[in-house]
């Protein structure tokens, strides 16, 4: 496949420097490559600025301290992060409520043995830089899960994680009735595995070619792939998986493509590992341990493995035994990585502290760094490797942007929205809300933060405009409602297990920057367990919603009775086979915005799927499960009994799975059934109040954002 110059150009963030491409040739333009005007937020106001209005040109998210530095000279002096100021007290008051707050994790940079936050726009630079090669497929230093940045070290395990490129030109052979390779592979692959084709070069070799005399190969992979170097820059053949596997979706639209930290609701990497077993891929036996029931899905927040080994310090027996009980965090939807830049915590329970690099890289780590101090050299090779890579990819993640909502917005119907929502008391006296009330005015930016100059700079609602954007607020679940095993499984013993783990930063315990596991008792107090409620920019393009990705639209959302038990997104239209190939290659959730996008309802279109009995092996509805969730008097024995070893017994819910087999089977993975585990569409009932015309307006303002 041969890429026109305009589809060789990297997308990532806004380039910090004079609005082009940057020395390492990341512009960095999110959905816009050619973008030159200055990013938007309280450090660059464009000069017709009104602090009055409803409708501000967005930031898009990003990051508000990489935005301070567009065509500034590398020696100008980074303003403070808008995130710090996070701090208890500061929404005293306010109609905007933040009750998690911001953790400095490299006060003490020698103590973690991490580099310290960057000082000035050259040091923030380099930084973005060397995130932008890691990330990037194809690129000199390119990482991949499990092996770092090099397939040929002894903390890698030699490469384990990693395709030879034979075995991925093989994959065909897994996908039935094919005598030969399919034409358009790639894209097939690209189809298959729910990845779509990366918009800059990610070559790989052909059958006969060598990599480093055709430049990387004349093949080009989806985005979730990437062929390694050697540390000498060369091509190593070997192929590995990327982050954006999980964290990185498509919409087919013009000016458009691949949108970098999104969120991906399109992979079934359980396909791919199932597809790659036969053709020798032994790092398929991950999925046991990983990854989802369902493409668009995945349980890579099951950290509570990798806590059971300690690196300073042990934990109690009643900590082993709580963390064997944790149970599985199962399905979850990825959240953006464009709103990093506004939540000092991370993660969709606020776990750990924004600024906690380390664990945001726990899937390139060369895999014998997972280990704790177990396996001595072995570990701390892989554990050096977090340290060095975990902050430049940080602030490569952080300057992300959201792309612009692609079609028409109703101007006036969206002002009435955001005076909605950052005004509207869903709690009013008129509203007879039957849901617990939570911190702020009621109104959806009391959870949300503020977004509309208007309200960005009314005191009443934050103190400082600086905090523009920023979200804080993780709502008890009494209030939330949301399927609760993702933080249910984050229990006591896990948290207290993460501050002797690696990732928890040991050196910090008990100081004033404590960057262990936040939900701990000892840390949080009396503010209640629930969810984080997410920052809103680049929210058309998120879809599904809730954590777990329950809810297939904005719509239904906001209006819970409209939502569907089961549900499964529409694929794209097939491809043609030639006569001699029979096979049937599975494709892809369809990402064009035109054809498959609901402009009305905010969110990918689907069809509804009726519940029904079907054979043991079905993945979506097992017998066991009554059909009805609301049926709570005739629940099956069965259904009770897994509930509880899913709840109880850490790995069940994923070994449970039965394998895919068949075509059909893989077909029936791209439905959501909100009845099984983890995956109910319950909660935020609170918006029951609204109005129809309320939630239409609401949608329009967060089009704008």
């Amino acid at each position: 496949m041969t890429l026109t110059p305009e589809q060789a150009a990297p997308r990532n963030a806004y380039s910090a420097g004079e609005g082009k491409t940057s020395s390492s040739g990341y512009d960095g333009s999110g959905s816009d490559p050619y973008h030159d005007e200055p990013p938007v937020n309280v450090y660059n106001r464009p000069a017709n600025y009104d602090p009055y209005a409803l409708l501000g040109e967005s930031s898009r998210g990003g990051w508000a301290v990489w935005d301070f530095c567009y065509g500034k000279p590398d020696e100008a002096v980074l303003p403070q992060d808008p995130r710090s100021m996070i701090q208890p007290g500061i929404s005293y008051g306010k109609a905007v409520h933040f009750n998690a707050h911001w953790k400095n994790c490299h006060v003490d940079p020698e103590a973690v043995q991490e580099v310290g936050n960057a000082e000035t726009c050259g040091e923030l630079r380099e930084r973005f830089e060397w995130g932008g090669r890691l990330l990037t497929g194809g690129s000199e230093g390119v990482g991949a899960l499990f092996a770092g940045t090099d397939p040929y070290t002894l903390e890698g395990a030699m490469g384990i994680s990693t395709l030879t490129a034979g075995q991925y030109r093989r994959l065909w052979k897994s996908w039935g009735r094919y005598i030969a390779q399919p034409n358009n592979y790639d894209q097939r692959v690209a189809e298959r595995y729910g990845s779509p084709i990366s918009d800059t070069r990610n070559p790989y070799p052909l059958a006969g070619e060598d990599p480093n005399k055709t430049d990387g190969g004349s093949g080009q992979l989806p985005l979730m792939f990437t062929q390694m170097r050697l540390k000498d820059g060369s091509w190593s053949g070997r192929i590995g998986i990327t982050c954006h596997a999980c964290h990185s979706g498509n919409v087919e639209h013009e000016g458009m493509g691949n949108t970098l930290g999104s969120g991906s609701p399109l992979a079934d990497l359980d396909l791919f590992l199932r597809d790659a077993l036969p053709q020798g891929y032994l790092a398929s036996v991950a999925t046991l341990a990983n990854l989802s029931h369902g493409r668009g899905t995945n349980n890579a927040s099951d950290v509570n493995l990798a806590f059971f080994f300690p690196d300073e310090g042990f934990y109690s027996a009643r900590d082993f035994v709580g963390l064997l009980n944790s149970g599985s965090t199962a399905s979850m939807d990825t959240p953006a990585w464009w709103n990093l830049g506004h939540r000092p915590v991370k993660f969709a329970d606020g776990m750990f502290p924004a600024d906690a690099p380390r664990i945001d890289q726990v899937f390139y780590t060369p895999i014998f760094g997972l280990f704790g101090s177990v396996l001595g050299p072995l570990s701390e090779a892989g554990q050096d490797y977090m340290r060095k890579a975990g902050p430049p990819i940080n602030a490569w993640i952080e300057t992300l942007k959201a792309p612009k909502y692609p079609a028409q917005i109703n101007t006036a119907l969206a002002e009435q929205g955001a005076i909605l929502f950052h005004e509207l008391d869903m709690w009013g006296p008129d509203r007879s809300n039957p849901v617990d009330r939570p911190q702020g005015n009621g109104s959806c930016a009391s959870c949300h933060g503020a977004y509309s100059p208007r309200y960005v700079n009314d005191p009443n609602f934050l103190a400082d405009p600086a905090l523009e954007g920023v979200a804080s607020y993780i709502v008890p679940q009494r209030i939330i409602g949301t399927d609760a095993v993702r933080w249910e499984t984050n229990n006591e013993s896990m948290q207290r297990a993460g501050t002797v783990n690696f990732f928890g930063y040991p050196p910090t315990k008990g100081t004033e920057n404590d960057c262990g596991p936040q939900n701990q008792e000892r840390l949080r107090g009396d503010r209640e367990l629930g969810y984080l409620a997410p920052p809103l920019y680049g929210a058309w393009a998120t879809a599904p919603y809730l954590h777990n990705g329950a809810i297939p639209d904005m719509w239904s959302l906001l209006k819970p009775e409209d939502r569907p038990t089961i549900w499964r997104r529409v694929s794209a239209p097939k491809m043609k086979n030639p006569w001699y190939n029979n096979g049937n290659v599975v494709m892809g959730f369809d990402t064009n915005f035109e054809r498959a996008y609901d402009k009305n309802k905010m969110g990918w279109k689907y069809d509804e799927i009726q519940c029904e009995w079907r054979t043991w092996w079905n993945p979506a509805v097992t017998p066991g499960y009554t059909c009805d969730p609301n049926d709570e008097r005739n629940t099956p024995l069965a259904q009770e009994i897994l509930g509880v070893l899913f709840d109880n017994l850490i790995l069940v819910w994923n070994i449970w799975a039965p394998p895919t087999i068949t075509n059909a089977q893989v077909e029936d993975r791209k439905i959501y059934n909100t009845i099984l585990y983890s995956q109910g569409n319950e909660g935020h009932e609170f918006n029951s109040v609204l109005t129809d015309q309320e939630r239409l307006a609401i949608m329009e303002y967060l089009k704008t954002l």
